[in-house]
This record gives structure tokens, sequence and C-alpha cells, in this order.
């Protein structure tokens, strides 16, 4: 029997400006960082400019 993917997983993995992320030592470079088992943009160097 197949199981479908988790109700609360993510559509999609989120997009990585690896220009930024490059030199950064929060993420490794990698420009995401794992929180409670799910992706997201690292803080440090994929925040948007201009947002808060």
């Amino acid at each position: 029997m197949a199981f479908g993917a988790r109700p609360d997983a993510p559509a999609s993995s989120p997009r990585v400006d690896v220009a930024r992320a490059r030199s950064c030592d929060d993420c490794s470079g990698w420009g995401t960082i794992v929180r409670n088992g799910r992706d997201e943009l690292c803080p440090s160097c994929q925040q948007q400019p201009g947002c808060d």
C-alpha cells in the first residue's frame, strides 16, 4: 500500500539566491536552514531587501 505525502509538507523547496548564500556562515553557503524538519530560507543571507 502506498502512502501519500504528509498533509503539512511544503509544496516546494524555497528558492535560494546562491550568490547571496556563498559566504554565509549561518547556513554554510546553502541558503537554507532546517527548522522543525522543514527547509526555510536562511534569515541571514536570503532575506529580501525591504522586508522585515
